[in-house]
C-alpha cells in the first residue's frame, strides 16, 4: 500500500465511479483532499490504485513533467488497455516526444489562433440565426441539446470536411462512444460500436481525400508531410476520432456550464453585455469555472517524490483538474464566477507539450457565443431540470431546462 491515502469522502467512494460525480458531491470532496493530502493513494474497485492529485500546483507539474509522467501508457482512468496499446505512439494524446511532435505538427495549421478565426463569421450567422428562432418559440428548452451541443458541431465537422446532412449523425455517434456512464456490458458494446461506426466514416472520407483533397483537416492530415514523412491510414483514423471525442464533447459542457453560471449570477451577465472588455476574461472564467475535462492521467516512469508522496515507476497519477482549477491557494473565491479575475491561470487545457491543440478552437466558439447572445438575451433562468453528467471523464451538465427572457429593445432582425 502507497502513503499517504485517500481518506476523504464517505466509506467506499471509488473516484473511478461515474456515478459519484452525477450529485456535484465531489466538489466538496476535492476541498476536503486539497487540505487533507493533496496527493493520495486512493483505491479503485473499477481500475485500481492510483495517486490521486487535487491542487493547482502538483496538478501542474504532473501534466508538464514529460520526462517524469508520460501519456503513452493511457491517458484516462479505465481506458481499454488493448487500445491504449493499439493507438500509442500514433495517437495525439497516447504520444509523446519526436511522435507527439510529428503528429502535432500536422494538426497545426488548422488549430492556430489565425485559422480557427476564419469560421467565425459562418458560426455567428449560424448561430443568430438559431437562437432567433429559440427566442421566437419563446418556451423552455433543454439548453445542452438544442444549444449547446450544436454550435461545436457545425464548427468541426465544417472544419472536417463532413457535410451538413450528416452532422448530426456524427455527433450522436460521438457522444455514445465517449459516454461512460453506464458500465454495463451493453453499453461498453454500444461504445464500441460507435468508434467503430466513426472510424468507418472517417476511413470513406480519408479515401476520398486522397484523390480528391479539400480544403479540410481531412485533407491536411492525408497529404502534409513532416520530416519527409506522411501520417500512417491508423494514425489519421485514431486522430479523426480523437479531434471529434476533444472537439464535441468539452466546449458543450463549458458553454452549457456558462449558462448555468449567468443564471445564478445575473448581475454578472448583465456586466458582460454592457461591457465588451469583459468578453476575453469571462471566456477565461468560464473554462475555470467548468472546467470539462474532468482529469488527466499520466504514468510515471520512474521513482519520484510528488508532495509528501512517493511516487514509484509504473504508477498511475491522475490529476483532477476541476478541483486544480478552484486551488484556494491560488484562486480567491474559488467556486465563485468572477469574470474580472486576475489573474486566472487555470489548467482547464492541460499543459506543457499537450496542452490542448483546440485551445483557440474553443475560445473562439465560446466568445462567439456570448457575442450572439449578449445583445439579445436580457436574462437566463433555470426553468426545469439541471442533470450533472454522471462520468469520472467529462465534467459538465447532461441537461439544462431553460428560457431565455430575450432583449425587446432591439428587433432580432435588426441585431443581426
Amino acid at each position: 500500500m502507497r502513503s499517504p491515502e485517500w481518506k476523504v469522502g464517505e466509506p467506499g467512494l471509488d473516484l473511478a465511479a461515474p456515478g459519484f460525480y452525477g450529485s456535484g458531491d465531489h466538489w466538496d470532496v476535492w476541498r476536503q483532499a486539497r487540505a487533507a493530502h493533496p496527493v493520495a493513494w486512493h483505491e479503485s474497485g473499477r481500475v485500481g490504485g492510483f495517486w490521486s492529485v487535487t491542487t493547482h500546483a502538483l496538478g501542474s507539474r504532473v501534466i508538464k513533467r514529460t520526462k517524469e509522467f508520460v501519456s503513452t501508457q493511457g491517458m484516462r482512468l479505465g481506458g481499454n488497455p488493448a487500445s491504449v496499446r493499439s493507438a500509442v505512439h500514433k495517437m495525439m494524446v497516447v504520444a509523446d516526444g519526436a511522435d507527439h511532435r510529428r503528429i502535432r505538427a500536422v494538426h497545426a495549421p488548422w488549430f492556430t489562433g489565425r485559422a480557427v478565426t476564419t469560421m467565425r463569421s459562418e458560426l455567428e450567422k449560424r448561430l443568430s440565426a438559431h437562437v432567433d428562432a429559440l427566442v421566437e418559440r419563446n418556451t423552455s428548452f433543454d439548453a445542452v441539446r438544442e444549444l449547446t451541443a450544436r454550435f461545436p458541431t457545425w464548427v468541426l465537422c465544417q472544419m472536417m470536411g463532413v457535410p451538413p446532412e450528416e452532422w448530426a449523425k456524427l455527433a450522436t455517434l460521438t457522444d455514445t462512444a465517449f459516454d461512460d456512464s453506464d458500465q454495463s456490458e451493453a453499453a461498453a458494446a454500444a461504445r464500441g460500436t460507435a468508434h467503430a461506426e466513426i472510424f468507418l466514416y472517417f476511413a470513406d472520407l480519408m479515401e476520398r481525400r486522397r484523390y480528391a483533397p479539400g480544403n479540410d483537416v481531412v485533407s491536411t492530415l492525408v497529404h502534409t508531410e513532416v520530416d519527409g514523412q506522411r501520417l500512417s491510414t491508423k494514425e489519421i483514423l485514431l486522430n479523426c476520432d480523437g479531434l471529434m471525442n476533444g472537439g464535441l464533447e468539452t466546449t458543450p459542457h463549458a458553454a452549457a456550464g456558462a449558462i448555468l453560471a449567468f443564471a445564478s449570477y445575473p448581475d454578472v451577465w448583465q456586466r458582460v453585455r454592457k461591457d465588451p472588455d469583459l468578453i476575453d476574461g469571462t471566456v477565461e472564467e468560464i473554462l475555470r469555472w467548468t472546467s470539462p475535462p474532468m482529469h488527466a492521467m499520466r504514468t510515471a516512469v520512474a521513482d519520484v517524490d510528488l508532495g509528501d508522496a512517493r511516487v514509484r515507476e509504473g504508477d498511475q497519477v491522475v490529476v483532477w483538474l476541476p478541483s486544480c482549477n478552484r486551488d484556494e491557494t491560488v484562486f480567491e473565491h474559488p467556486d465563485e464566477f468572477i469574470v474580472d479575475r486576475r489573474p486566472n491561470p487555470h489548467i482547464c487545457f492541460g499543459g506543457g507539450p499537450h496542452y490542448c491543440i483546440g485551445a483557440p478552437l474553443a475560445r473562439v466558439e465560446l466568445r462567439c457565443f456570448i457575442e450572439v447572445m449578449a445583445p439579445r438575451i436580457a436574462a437566463f433562468h433555470v426553468s426545469g431540470d439541471v442533470v450533472r453528467k454522471q462520468s469520472s471523464f467529462l465534467n459538465g451538465l447532461d441537461r439544462l431546462e431553460i428560457t431565455m427572457e430575450p432583449d425587446t429593445r432591439v428587433p432580432a432582425e435588426e441585431q443581426r
